[in-house]
């Protein structure tokens, strides 16, 4: 259910075709979709901490599997979601997953934890299929507007995500920002500007704009790199894991 798979692309897909004429728009793009930034620091962050996972990964709320190239070195990858799709293994909720107990070495739950009207009977589900010394990769949004709604519940500070984690019995190795003030408060301008107030308008106002927006984007991300993860957060992420 991850705002970053399944959010429509209509102004990004027009900026692509515009910025695709200019020399080195293929660079050029990535800074003109209005979610770079949050799409890339998930990415990487998740990157960083792909070696947690091993053996049989279930990814929890796959929608578009966004992340299962960087999970190649597992034994198998196993997508879950409550849509139906052609990539989709297994279709069902996440509060009453129909799998065995300790089915699982590792548990990728990424932009889905504010979804779920009660979180606390997720992540008791992930313990339940985890096997002993088994890994949850979790992520989820701090600072983020309205998506997917209604089905939009919450937002999680750190002392929030390690309490539920706790309550279900999983040990928390890392719980760390995704990133600092910067890059979430030109993030958050790029895609409130777009989605908000350009979005449906002429088209060049919206390729105009996502242009305009890409050097505030790129000077966010530059200062955020600078000064470190300070003050508010787009997202945590959280390694937790099942005791043995």
């Amino acid at each position: 259910m991850s705002r970053i798979s399944r959010i429509p692309w209509g102004a990004y897909s027009r900026t692509k075709r515009l910025v695709s004429r200019i020399p080195g728009g293929s660079w050029l793009v990535a800074w003109t979709d209005p979610l770079h930034i949050a799409r890339r620091i998930l990415w990487s962050t998740i990157k960083e901490h792909a070696d947690y996972a091993r053996g049989w990964v279930l990814d929890l709320g796959c929608g578009a599997q966004p992340y299962r190239s960087l999970f190649q070195h597992v034994d198998r990858y196993v997508s879950f979601d409550v849509s139906q799709g052609p990539q989709i293994d297994v279709r069902g909720t996440a509060l009453a997953l129909p799998f065995v107990d300790s089915a699982f070495h590792t548990v990728l739950c990424s932009e889905v934890l504010e979804h779920v009207p009660e979180p606390s009977r997720l992540l008791v589900e992930v313990e339940r299929v985890l096997k002993p010394g088994g890994i949850l990769i979790l992520t989820t949004p701090q600072t983020w507007g309205l998506h997917l709604e209604p089905f939009d519940f919450y937002r999680y500070t750190k002392h929030g995500l390690r309490y539920l984690a706790e309550k279900s019995k999983l040990n928390v190795i890392e719980l760390i920002p995704t990133c600092g003030m910067w890059a979430t408060l030109t993030q958050r301008l790029s895609d409130t500007v777009i989605f908000n107030y350009a979005e449906g308008r002429n088209r060049w106002i919206v390729e105009g704009l996502s242009l305009l927006l890409a050097p505030v984007n790129l000077i966010g991300y530059g200062l955020d790199k600078l000064f470190g993860k300070r003050g508010d957060t787009l997202d945590h992420l959280m390694i937790a894991q099942k005791p043995q």
